[in-house]
């Protein structure tokens, strides 16, 4: 069995229709804003293509109603957006509340919070940046480090200005993560230390 280079696999993978119709869309969902308008952009949710047929989740019946008036026009830029060559133009458009509840759930939970996650370090309070750089114009703040040794005393500054804002852990009381003390009441060095004995 002969081995086939990279090229020649990545050449038929994009190729193929469905690899085609997938960049499509991702196109679509990029520029939806664009395309609608940031107002309606708010109240829509392109979710997938079939068929040549674009469908997108609305939030009523009343923006299905309104965007069906519009489908003629929003085809227009869609399918100049894609290129007028395109043998996988969109024919059509459909708008439905069905999936809009499935679909704003399905984007809260890719959105991921950071300040929801135990290891979550919050930035240097505007205050204690201030006070260091007290008398400072905005351009004599300080270039960017020359020697390794210059960078680590600067690191180790900042670490020392946000070990000063962390709360103190109540069995340690060493400083721990806001995340940490919330989701176990104890740093995450005690966490292990309890969990695991």
């Amino acid at each position: 069995m002969p081995l086939t280079g990279l090229p020649n696999i990545l050449h038929d993978i994009q190729s193929r229709t469905s690899w085609q119709q997938r960049c499509q869309y991702l196109l679509i969902v990029e520029k939806w804003a664009e395309i609608v308008g940031e107002s309606v952009a708010k109240q829509t949710c392109p979710i997938g293509v079939y068929q040549k047929s674009l469908q997108v989740a609305v939030s009523s019946p009343v923006w299905s109603q309104a965007l069906t008036f519009e489908r003629v026009r929003l085809l227009a830029k869609i399918n100049a957006l894609l290129g007028s060559s395109n043998s996988l133009a969109i024919a059509d458009i459909h708008f439905s509340t069905a999936k809009w509840a499935t679909q704003q759930q399905t984007l809260k939970e890719q959105r991921v919070v950071a300040a929801d996650h135990p290891s979550y370090l919050p930035a240097i309070a505007p205050e204690l940046v201030t006070k260091k750089l007290k008398g400072q114009k905005l351009e004599n703040i300080p270039k960017p480090p020359e020697t390794a040794s210059e960078a680590f005393q600067r690191w180790q500054e900042v670490m020392k200005l946000r070990t000063n804002q962390m709360p103190k852990c109540p069995r340690c009381d060493r400083p721990a993560l806001t995340g940490e003390i919330s989701r176990w009441q104890m740093c995450r060095v005690c966490a292990i230390e309890y969990l695991f004995k």
